[in-house]
């Protein structure tokens, strides 16, 4: 994971006040300040206060109220005082002794020293002070201060709609999908204990049957010491599990889309899992080679339990294809060599493939997220299959396509689904199709057979595009947009491969950002 720096953010008075309720009333900053607070700690900041705080609360002149908010100081560490420097008093202006514009002083010191990296205060004076002494990016509103934290922390994205992200804390431990892990781990429920108490530390995800029982589970550690480097510090994927009765659902699929997203947004370098190298755990090991996790060394101290590195940053010199590329270092992650093809999708279709699409936007008509996924494989995979019956011969492994989800009822077509192909079969012979899509497509038997045949029942080739889910855009690139990218030149009707530098340089663009 990206390691960031600790900020130490310096509270001003009026903040420390505004976090106080006094007489049973909340002032409307509150919860912002509340929030910038909770953050900063959950993600281990310092959050500290200033002498100068002190005597500017011993100018209360409400006896109650002076003492509410001194007892409230103590909360928060104090830092020590250094001096205010001729250079600031020079920029931000001298200020009589004792009075609150030196206190003042006194708070941008602490920030023009180093003491604190930024000062929060909902003074605009002080801000205003501040930036004449070159110190505007440090001293910053409530508002301004959630900003930045949210922007160094994004906030976790939502999970697909049969995946629930709970707080460990919630786990029902009686629950069948534990007890394999209790036979393969005799400290399962010391450990699971010390998961829930870790609070923000962990993030836990659940997928539930219809009655409400676990069928898959992962576990993550933000941050824990690195297997093989002491000292360092990674990203675990701790637990794992996806419930014997739920084999061939594509729930790991599922969880592990999940977590990948989760470990993208969160800026992290790489993750790792242990695991046993035993027959009971074959499977697991080539579901992670399947998605680019590389076996490395021994955890040390066992004689069969072996780490597996999933990393999302590319090395700098080594030579791969765009597919060897988004295996290694994605979903999401496109090479950008790759031709780029468009593949429209109906709208039926569209939502069976990716159930788990956001809102759809610009479409104009919102996605049947989570009616699916709970029975269709198809919908839970990483790994789809999509069928034509476009006659293009030039769609290779690692190109990267497009799902244009055509117009439906209430709006525009548009791209919000992006894929890397695997490979492709081409064949009029339904038996040959449905064994090579086997359960990654929303196609039926039936209507594999169809497609197999024209209008005068003769047979017809059928394009079975074998490819792995990206991701999905945040806005749907529309039509109009499409076009003036030089992307496509109109409504794609078949498979389209876009053969304008323009284009093809637009979409990697896109997709790099």
């Amino acid at each position: 994971m990206v390691t960031l720096p600790a900020l130490t953010i310096l509270l001003d008075t009026n903040v420390v006040i505004a976090l106080e309720p006094f007489a049973g009333d909340l002032e409307s900053r509150h919860g912002v300040l509340a929030e910038v607070v909770r953050t900063a700690r959950d993600n281990h900041h310092r959050v500290v206060v200033h002498p100068a705080n002190r005597d500017d609360l011993l100018e209360t002149t409400d006896d109650r109220h002076r003492a509410q908010n001194l007892a409230a100081l103590v909360k928060y560490t104090e830092i020590a005082e250094p001096d205010i420097s001729n250079e600031l008093k020079e920029l931000a202006g001298e200020s009589p002794h004792g009075s609150n514009d030196e206190r003042d002083l006194r708070l941008l010191a602490a920030v023009e020293a180093g003491a604190a990296t930024h000062l929060v205060t909902e003074d605009s004076r002080l801000r205003r002070r501040a930036a004449r002494a070159g110190l505007g990016e440090q001293v910053i509103s409530g508002k301004q201060a959630l900003e930045l934290l949210r922007q160094l922390h994004p906030l976790d994205p939502p999970p697909p709609p049969s995946v629930e992200l709970i707080d460990a804390s919630r786990l029902d431990l009686s629950e069948t999908i534990f007890a394999s892990l209790r036979e393969d781990y005799l400290e399962f429920d010391h450990w699971i204990k010390k998961v829930a108490r870790e609070g923000n530390g962990r993030r836990t995800w659940v997928v539930r049957d219809s009655e409400g029982h676990y069928r898959a589970i992962a576990i993550v550690k933000v941050l824990d010491d690195h297997p093989l480097v002491p000292g360092a510090k990674a990203t675990k994927l701790s637990t794992f599990k996806v419930h014997s009765e739920s084999e061939g659902e594509k729930l790991g699929e599922l969880l592990l889309k999940t977590v990948l997203t989760w470990a993208h947004q969160a800026l992290v370098d790489s993750l790792f899992v242990t695991v046993l190298d035993d027959e009971s755990k074959q499977a697991l090991i080539y579901f992670l080679g399947i998605f680019g996790f590389q076996r490395g060394n021994r955890m040390p101290g066992t004689t069969n339990e072996f780490v597996y590195f999933k990393h999302f940053r590319p090395d700098g010199d080594i030579r791969r294809t765009p597919l060897q590329h988004h295996i290694l270092f994605g979903p999401p992650a496109i090479l950008g060599t790759a031709s780029v093809f468009v593949v429209p999708v109906i709208p039926r279709w569209y939502e069976g493939l990716f159930p788990d699409a956001p809102s759809v936007g610009s479409f104009g008509q919102v996605s049947l997220g989570g009616l699916l996924t709970e029975t269709q494989p198809f919908g839970n995979a990483l790994r789809k299959a999509y069928l034509s019956n476009s006659n293009t011969s030039e769609m290779e492994p690692g190109s990267t396509i497009l799902f244009y989800r055509s117009s439906g009822a209430g709006g525009a077509g548009g791209v919000h689904a992006v894929g890397v192909v695997e490979k492709t079969v081409r064949s009029s012979n339904p038996a040959e199709i449905v064994a090579a899509v086997g359960r990654r497509t929303v196609y039926t038997a039936d209507d594999v057979a169809r497609m197999c045949k024209d209008d005068k029942e003769r047979p017809r080739e059928v394009l079975a595009i074998l490819f792995r889910q990206d991701r999905f855009v945040t806005e749907p690139w529309t039509l109009p947009v499409l076009k003036q990218h030089r992307v496509l030149n109109g409504a794609p009707q078949t498979i389209t491969k876009v053969r304008s530098e323009e284009g093809i340089q637009w979409v990697h663009r896109q997709l790099g950002e």
